[in-house]
Parts: structure tokens; C-alpha cells; sequence
């Protein structure tokens, strides 16, 4: 009797652990045609050379979050957390999210000559719905994996996800080089056929991701109003000590987002690198993407979540070092940078999801999720100060600036204690009372 249902729970995880690679894989390679480092800064530069503009791209979608992202999530938690299945909303969300990309392809050919402000208000208004469904499905997303993944394969799940997707994304780095490079493609109809595939990678990503059995989990019975709900998460942040530090460090972490998207500017104007070298840049950034996702998944599984915060934010310093130390007869060092860029976002997206999932009980996962896209609020704006900062100062000081934040998360992350040992000593002790 008792055979069967761990047979089926087996083949459920088989079946949600391929499904879930197929979805971070595709999405992985579908969302580098549009990568908000490379693709929409140079996309953007077209029609103007505010750097607060392009900033405001990134704050609306970037690789370490969107000011979509955070707006809906406690609200969006305090509905969903007396919800069993909560697949639904997550399958609504993230076919907008798709239908974003094929949109802003066709807009993209048809008016970006013609009505250029036109073309600049559609994708801020794109963009801003698009992570806007992120900050949707993020709770349901991440509290199915939650249930669906156990803590011990969490680290090689999303690390294979995001090795096998940075390698498939570094083809489309080459893909975009060829696409830019190719004067039989003009502009706009370079850019409109990159996103055109993104929304082709995105809407397959979404229909595996659509596909995935939901396990059924204890919620709790009443669903609370909002403001019951606000303050039983400020409760979280008041006896949670080492969850609170963890969002600290993520939002200074997160000062990497400062200066993200006008590297490759600033290797176009002060460095004096051709269109093609934007589509290498690409690929650096996804093969550092690749390699690095080894050591997360191996970090995150054998030597905990902490380790993987800390080491990421190691990481994330060397970027803007390699900035500033950069010779302007060297341009070609750019290309470790963005290596190094794409390891930081891979080492804190697996880092911050599994130290969340690890330190998050069964029941609070959807206010601990949204507690920490909530707390990201900071690290969405840094894109829009960095581009006033270039504007009014310079890159130099924006590079320092960054340097400087990301070095004091750094250190606050050495305090961070491994959550992972709280549920080691809970079964010990349980153990003890059973065997007394």
C-alpha cells in the first residue's frame, strides 16, 4: 500500500525536475535576446542619450530585478497564502509575460523609425508589464519549487538550469552579434527579429513551466486581510535577526544594478568598441553564467545557501574593479568583466531563492517570498541614480560608488548564519525526544 504513492512521488519529481530545466533553460537563452546589461541599452541609445532614460530600462526590467517585481508581492502573498493551488495565477502571468516580447517585436519594426517616442513609451509600458507579472508569479513560482524540489537537489536544480540555459543563451549572444553585424538586417528589423525570438524561447519556456504538477501542501485554513497580513510580515522581520540581515545584504549586493547597464555604454563611447562587440559581451556574460553555476550548485548543496551569498557578493566586487582598472588601449578586458557580471547574477539568483526556500516554514513561504521582493525595492531604482550619476558626474564615480556598496554587503554577509543547520538541529532534537 505504502509502494505506491512514493513511486508516484518519484515520478512526480522526475517529471517536475525536467520540466522545471526545460523551463530555465529556454527562458534562460529566450531572455538574453533582450538582456537589459546589453541588448536594450544599445537598443535604447537609437533614440536617445539620456543615461537616466536608459537607466529607467533597467529599473524596469534588469538581471537583478524590476520596480514590477516588487510592487504586487505582499499583496499578491496575502491572497495566495490560504490557496492550495496556486498554479493558475502563475500560468496567467507568465502568457502576459510572453505576449510582452511578441509585442515589442512587432511594434518594434513597424514604428521605431517612424513615431521614435512612440517606440520608447511602448517598451517602458511593455516592460513595466512584463515584470509586473513577474512580481505576480514570483510567489506561486517559487512556493511550488518549494514543495515540488527537495532542499538538497534545490542547488543542482536551479544550477543546471542556469548552466544549461547560459550555455544555450551564449549561442544567442553569437546569434546577436550575427544579427547586428549583418547589413542585410537594418535597423529597426535587427532588433525586432531579437525579440521576436525571445518571445519565441519565452512562450515554449512558459508552456513547460505550465506543464509542472503542483504538490499539494497545508496552508493555512483563513485567508487574512492585507493589513493583518502587513503586520505579521513585519513580525517576520522583527524575530527573523538572520533573515534580516539577509535582505540587507541583498540590497546592498544589489548596488552591483548601479552601474549594470552602462558598462557596455561605456565601452562604446570611452572605449571605443564596434556594435559587434555588444553580442560578445552577451556571450562573456552568459559563459560566465555557464562556468560558474557548477561551483553554485555544488556550493549550494554541499556547503549550504550562506556560502553561495557570500561568495557571489565576492564576486560582484570584481566587476567594477575591472572597470576601473580597465586601460583604454585594452578594451578587450570588458569581456572578463561581463564574465564576471554574469557569475554574480547566477550565484545570487541561486543563492537568494534557496537561502529564502531553506529559511522560509511551510506556511510562511508566500510572506518570506514577498518580504524579500518587497525589501528589493532599492535595488530596482540603483539602474535609474546610476544613469542621473553618469549624467551629472561621471562613470568614475558611478564605478567607485558601486565598488563601495557591494564591499559592505560583502561584509555584512559575513555574519549571515546557514539556515540550513536550524532545520539540522530540529530533526536532532526531535530524534532525541522519539528515541527518550
Amino acid at each position: 500500500m505504502g509502494t505506491a504513492p512514493r513511486e508516484t512521488a518519484k515520478e512526480n519529481l522526475r517529471w517536475n525536475f525536467t520540466l522545471g530545466l526545460i523551463h530555465g533553460i529556454l527562458m534562460t537563452a529566450g531572455r538574453a535576446f533582450g538582456n537589459p546589461d546589453t541588448i536594450l541599452p544599445v537598443f535604447l541609445s537609437n533614440f536617445t542619450k539620456s543615461k537616466a532614460i536608459i537607466g529607467l530600462s533597467s529599473s524596469l526590467m534588469g538581471n537583478l530585478g524590476g520596480i514590477g517585481v516588487v510592487l504586487p508581492q505582499l499583496f499578491v502573498a496575502s491572497k495566495l497564502e490560504s490557496r492550495v493551488h496556486k498554479k493558475p495565477i502563475l500560468v496567467v502571468a507568465v502568457t502576459i509575460r510572453a505576449m510582452c516580447w511578441g509585442i515589442l517585436a512587432l511594434t518594434t519594426y513597424l514604428f521605431a523609425t517612424k513615431f521614435p517616442g512612440l517606440m520608447v513609451l511602448t517598451l517602458f509600458c511593455l516592460l513595466t508589464i512584463f515584470t509586473l507579472m513577474a512580481g505576480i508569479a514570483v510567489i506561486p513560482y517559487y512556493d511550488i519549487w518549494g514543495k515540488a524540489i527537495p532542499s538538497t537537489l534545490r542547488g543542482r536544480f536551479f544550477g543546471h538550469r542556469q548552466l544549461w540555459g547560459g550555455a544555450l543563451a551564449v549561442g544567442s549572444g553569437f546569434v546577436a552579434t550575427a544579427v547586428l553585424r549583418n547589413e542585410g538586417i537594418p535597423f529597426p528589423a535587427n532588433y525586432a527579429l531579437l525579440f521576436f525570438l525571445a518571445f519565441v524561447f519565452l512562450s515554449v519556456a512558459y508552456v513547460a513551466l505550465g506543464s509542472v504538477r503542483e504538490p499539494l501542501e497545508e496552508v493555512h485554513k483563513t485567508q487574512m486581510g492585507f493589513g493583518s497580513f502587513l503586520g505579521k510580515a513585519i513580525s517576520i522581520l522583527k524575530r527573523d535577526s538572520n533573515y534580516r540581515r539577509f535582505l540587507l545584504v541583498q540590497v546592498l549586493a544589489g548596488g552591483s544594478g548601479l552601474a549594470l547597464p552602462f558598462y557596455v555604454l561605456y565601452a562604446r563611447e570611452t572605449l571605443s568598441v564596434r556594435l559587434d562587440m555588444v553580442g560578445v559581451f552577451l556571450s562573456a556574460q552568459m559563459l560566465g553564467n555557464v562556468l560558474s553555476n557548477l561551483l553554485w550548485a555544488h556550493l549550494s548543496d554541499f556547503a549550504g545557501n550562506r556560502r553561495v551569498v557570500q561568495v557571489s557578493c565576492f564576486t560582484a566586487l570584481l566587476v567594477p574593479v575591472i572597470a576601473l582598472v580597465t586601460p583604454h588601449s585594452m578594451p578587450y578586458l570588458f569581456v572578463l568583466l561581463f564574465i564576471f557580471a554574469g557569475s554574480f547574477i547566477a550565484g545570487r539568483m541561486i543563492g537568494r531563492g534557496n537561502f529564502i526556500l531553506d529559511t522560509a516554514p511551510a506556511k510562511e513561504r508566500p510572506a518570506y517570498i514577498s518580504l524579500n521582493g518587497t525589501a528589493s525595492f532599492p535595488i530596482v531604482i540603483f539602474p535609474l541614480l546610476g544613469g542621473m550619476i553618469v549624467q551629472r558626474v561621471s562613470y568614475t564615480f558611478l564605478f567607485v560608488l558601486t565598488l563601495l556598496t557591494v564591499l559592505a554587503g560583502f561584509i555584512l554577509s559575513l555574519g549571515l548564519r546557514e539556515p540550513r543547520a536550524r532545520d539540522e538541529n530540529e530533526v536532532s532534537r526531535s530524534e532525541r525526544r522519539r528515541d527518550a
